[in-house]
């Protein structure tokens, strides 16, 4: 068997090397791309716990808007609701009425 000259330094039945640039690169790609995954976990995971607590929200503030709607409603079938509201929370009287506020002992 006779053994010829090859330039690229290829010898039959070795395995080729690979440059130490091409394995730093190699190296470093991947630990871009391990990065990149975990960013994206990271994100999805920050992205789905926002969608929650934004359904939570609206079904909260649906709730919060048919209470105020039957609130309306009743409001528009009942006037003796406002003259209710009016002496609760405003301390309207009367002509001929008394109010008489209690102090709370301490």
């Amino acid at each position: 068997m006779a053994v010829t000259f090859n330039p690229k330094g290829y010898v039959p039945g070795k395995a080729r090397s690979r440059s130490k640039s091409k394995r730093n690169f190699n190296i470093w790609l991947g630990g871009l791309l391990g990065v990149l995954f975990v960013a994206g976990l990271l994100s999805g995971f920050y992205f789905d716990w926002r969608y929650r607590s934004s359904l939570k929200e609206l079904s909260k503030l649906r709730t919060e808007n048919a209470d105020i709607s039957r609130r309306i409603k009743a409001l528009e079938k009942d006037p003796q609701l406002y003259e209710e509201i009016a002496r609760k929370k405003y301390g309207y009287v009367k002509k001929g009425e008394r109010l008489i506020i209690f102090r709370k002992r301490r």
